[in-house]
Order: C-alpha cells, then structure tokens, then sequence
C-alpha cells in the first residue's frame, strides 16, 4: 500500500515534554528576576546573549527551575514534509448540551498496514517504537496530539489543537477543559470515531471493536498510556509506557535521588555539601555575606559559552534575587540531566570542578550511605569550602549548554499547558529535602515557592487549587496501577522512576515491586506485587529511545519483549462481529 498523504515517518527523537517547571511572568513587575523572564522560557531554550545596556540576559533560560519536567506531547514534528489531518473533537466531553468541537491534529502512516492488523496509537513517546511493530505485525501507526498543545505560529499545520483561542503570548483564552479527563475521553473518542483519509474501505476494520489497539507513551504520555488500559480496557488492548510518573505527587523531591546517584562520588560529595552552605549562608549568614554569595552565583552563571565570559558583576541585580532564585541557579549543571545523562550533560561540569582536588579519584555513589573515603570526599571534605565554591563558580562558568542537541526553542503555548496541568492535578512539584544527606537541591526549592512563582506567577488571573488536586490521577492506581496487556520501561537513574510503578525509592511510599519479565498471561494483571517491564540499567529517561545519539541497544531489547508479549496477547483479542456471528 502507498503511503498516505498524511503519513509521517519520524525519527526516534523523544517528542514527550521534559521541562521540570515552566515559569512565564505575567506579572509586569520589573523589579525581580522573575518578572525579567521571557514568556518563552521553556526546557528547551538556548542561552541568550546580554543586552549592552544592563549587561544582564534579556531573559534568563538558565533560570529553567524545572527545566526538565515533560517535554511537549506535540513534538518536533516536521509539518511542512508530512500535512497532519484533523479530528473534530468534542470540546467537552461531559456535557451534553455544550456541541462545541474543535480540530485535534493527528497523522497517520499505513505503510505496513495489511487489513486485519492492529493500530498503535502514539501519545508522545517513543517514535520509532510504533513504527517498529506496525511493520512487525502488520498495522496502523497514529500520531495524536495532545490538547492544547503544539505550535500557534503562522501555516494551516502550525496551529495546534486548541479548543479555545490562543493569544499572541501563547496563553490560551480559557483552561477549563484542559483536564486529564478530557485528555483520556479526546483518545477514546478519537479511537471509536477513526476514519483516515486514503482507507476509507478499512475504516470499520480499524474500529477498536474489531482490531486491538496499543497505545504509546513516554513520561506524561506514559502516563496516558498506562491509565487509558485501566480506564478503557474496551477501547485500548494493549499499553507501552516508558518512564511513566504514574504517581501523582506534590513534594517530588525524589526526583533528585537517582541524579546524584549518578554522578561520581567526589561530585555528588561537593554538590551536597555546597548545597547545604547556601542554604545555611541564605538562613544565617549576614547581609553582606549573602550579597556576595548573591553576586559570586550571578557572575558565574552569566559568564562562559554563550555569554560574556566573563560576565560583567552586578550587584544591583544580583541583591535583587530571591533564596528560591539562589536555588534555582545552583541547579544549572543539573538541567539537562534528563536529557543527556550524566555523561553528556553534567560530567564536564564535575571534571571542570573537580580539577581543583587534591586527589582524582572518582567513583559512581549509586546511593551509598557510608562516608567517602578521602579519595572520593570531593573538595570540601579534603581542603574547605571556600575552595569547593569557587572550583563550582569556575567549573558552572566554563559550561556551556546551548550545543546540546535538541536544546532550542519550544513553542511558549506548550510550555504554558504542561504548567497548567502540573499546576492543577499532576503537582510533581521537586523540592529540596533538607533531611536528605544526599540532597543536591536546596531547601528554598519549596512547595510554597513553586506555588507561588510557577503556578500563581504564570496565571495570577484564572483559578488555580490551592493544591494539585493529585487524586484526579491517582485515583487509577499510581505507584500499584496494575493492568493487563500493559509493559513498563524505565532507565535506573530516570529522575521519573521514583513516581513510576518500577520505583524503587520506598522512602516516599512506593511499594517497591519486584520487577519481572515474564510475560503475563493474555487480559490478566500481573501477580499482587510484581510489575512487568524493563529497567535500563545505568541509564536514564533519553538512554531510552528518546534521544538519537544514545545507543538504543536496550531500549530494541525492550521493544523484542514487548513484541513478544503482544505475539501472546493478540490471539485472545475477540472481534465484536466474531461474537455476533
């Protein structure tokens, strides 16, 4: 069969979306750092240049406070190569007497598809997953957007799948019916309603009542996943979610647990201990003491590739930040973990760092209660640290993170969605844990902080919960979801685990299942305690198919077990015209 005009092939780029928080100021305030950011500011910015008249950033992208949360659902899509078809879509799906419908964009690529064969439905994960079992068994490969998101720039193809209109700023008219409920009712809706351009003469063989259909997912869309096999059994058979943060959670400060696991032992050793002298200098240290930390960090963060390097000092600026601005730049090194790994995000930093010790070794920690030995005890713990700060300002300043790949530009429009979403049901909100002996996050990361900043700064005119309302999505199982028909995949050092079903991380209250690979038995859960999936080990959330310069070796691995587990469940599939006859 010849591809479709709206077929789209793409390449095995995670198109999921990762900023850890999103901030757009509406403030209008120009007196803090906050209200200087750029409503674009996303995960994906490049550093930007200073501007001659304040030598300060015209807005300030290492200022991503959580700039690796969810990547947006709608993706890298080359639009321009491969036309997407719209769905008309209720705008709320709840209430009968509103007939309001928008267009949900969505492409589709029946390449292999033979008539018979199942569909596999992509909400935002791992592209070359789908394409890889649609020719393996012979189907239908749907990219479907999530709502409200994707571009609002200028092209019939750019414009999203919004139900409401969207300003200039990339602020939707109304957040309503951005909910999770509407998101699982747009697929489920989308399912019993398929009718491609080009198969036409297939459309009542594609019905989920006559074909499985397998839905995929990486991070948030994982989530999608994995909850619309729970929720909608009858629409969806089967489910591949990867690093899915099935866990609802406020206080995510576990987030943090399997990046300084990660890092080498001397690094993570200083990281903490630098970590802990902030918090303890912004708490009690005098005035001017706080003024020069202030303006030591700014200096640092604003100098090296990318910026002026070095950068001009100035204290008026830098006495105007806030302790949670403090700790948002303390995090710099650490924002493209998630992406990149340790390895090819946040190892220059710490051999940059690390030049300064008077002893090289440098061990994996992996979680490690037991103090280091000096080799392994950083800076800090050999010499002082003074000389642990300053090899951390020098090392921040001598990196440069705009020529990471996959590091531009997103659409505002997204970023402002996903902000909304964490906002009102998902929370995930990664403060600092003081408590914790490992932390490399500081405490003024706080829940109030991120409330106050992310949430109320980025809509202070439309009504938010006091809280995350978490149960709208927990209330599918969470960290012991259980479905049939359904593989998890997750890296060891994913900073997304601890909320997933694999987690490990009990201190938080996951239960800690065991792990299997044995495939279950077709329509049946799991055995009590278990989960069935892969943990890439020594991995993280890219090294799992998201980022193309990453061996994909494991990740194919998982794709051959999940490939195996639907040769076991397709046969008990039964067509509703099979049970009528």
């Amino acid at each position: 069969m010849s591809i479709l005009k709206s077929s789209i092939l793409l390449p095995a780029t995670s198109i999921t979306p990762s900023n850890r928080h999103v901030f757009i100021s509406r403030t209008g305030s120009g007196s803090s750092v906050r209200a200087r950011q750029n409503k674009y500011i996303s995960s994906r910015l490049p550093p930007a240049s200073l501007t001659a008249a304040q030598g300060t950033p015209s807005f300030d992208p290492r200022m991503r406070r959580v700039s690796n949360m969810i990547r947006d659902p709608a993706g890298p899509i080359n639009f321009g190569d491969y036309p997407g078809e719209v769905a008309q879509l209720p705008v709320d799906h709840f209430n009968e007497s509103d007939t309001r419908t928008y267009g949900n964009r969505f492409w589709v690529n029946a390449t292999y598809y033979q008539q018979g064969g199942p569909v596999f439905l992509y909400l935002g994960g791992e592209v070359d997953a789908q394409f890889y079992l649609a020719r393996r068994f012979n189907g239908v490969a749907i990219i479907f957007e999530n709502r409200y998101y994707g571009g609002v720039s200028s092209g019939s193809d750019a414009n999203g799948s919004y139900p409401v209109p969207v300003d200039s700023d990339g602020f939707a008219t109304d957040y309503t019916y951005l909910t999770l409920e509407q998101v699982l009712e747009d697929a489920v809706y989308f399912a019993n309603n398929f009718q491609p351009q080009g198969l036409d003469q297939y459309w009542s063989d594609l019905s989920p009542s006559e074909t499985p259909w397998v839905t995929f997912g990486g991070s948030y869309p994982g989530v999608l996943s994995a909850i619309l096999r729970v929720r909608n059994p009858e629409t969806f058979y089967a489910a591949f979610a990867s690093s899915a943060p099935t866990q609802a959670l406020l206080d995510f400060w576990t987030y943090f647990s399997p990046i300084e696991r990660s890092m080498t032992r001397n690094c993570s050793t200083d990281y903490t201990a630098i970590t802990n002298w902030v918090d303890d200098v912004l708490t009690n240290g005098t005035a001017e003491e706080i003024s020069d930390l202030k303006l030591d960090l700014y200096t640092a963060a604003f100098s090296g590739p990318g910026w002026n390097n070095p950068a001009q000092p100035n204290r008026t600026l830098s006495d105007q930040w806030q302790n949670s601005d403090v700790a948002n730049y303390l995090t710099t090194p650490l924002n493209y973990f998630q992406e990149y790994g340790f390895e090819r995000s946040v190892q220059k930093f710490c051999d940059d760092m690390q030049t300064m010790n008077q002893s090289s070794v440098s061990t994996t920690d992996n979680g490690g209660t037991a103090p280091p030995i000096a080799s392994e005890a950083g800076i800090a713990r050999t010499q002082n640290i003074t000389v642990a700060w300053n090899a951390f300002l020098v090392a921040m300043s001598a990196t440069g993170y705009n020529n990471l790949p996959g590091s531009g530009l997103v659409e505002p429009s997204s970023g402002i969605s996903w902000t909304w979403q964490y906002c009102t049901e998902f929370g995930y909100y990664q403060t600092g844990n003081p408590a914790n002996p490992h932390t490399i996050e500081s405490r003024f990361t706080s829940l109030d902080s991120i409330q106050s900043t992310y949430c109320e700064g980025t809509f202070p005119n439309m009504s938010l919960p006091a809280t995350p309302n978490t149960d709208a999505v927990n209330k599918y199982g969470g960290w012991n979801m259980n479905p049939s028909n359904t593989m998890f995949t997750a890296g060891e050092f994913d900073p997304w685990r601890p909320l997933s079903v694999l987690s490990e991380d009990t201190e938080n209250g996951a239960p800690g299942r065991t792990i299997v690979q044995t495939v279950p038995q077709c329509n049946v859960a799991p055995d009590n305690g278990t989960a069935f999936g892969q943990v890439y080990m020594n991995m993280n959330a890219s090294s799992i198919g998201q980022v193309p310069h990453i061996n994909l070796e494991s990740f194919y691995t998982a794709l051959g077990l999940f490939s195996i587990a639907l040769e076991n469940w397709f046969p008990c599939f039964c067509k509703a015209s099979d049970a009528q006859k």
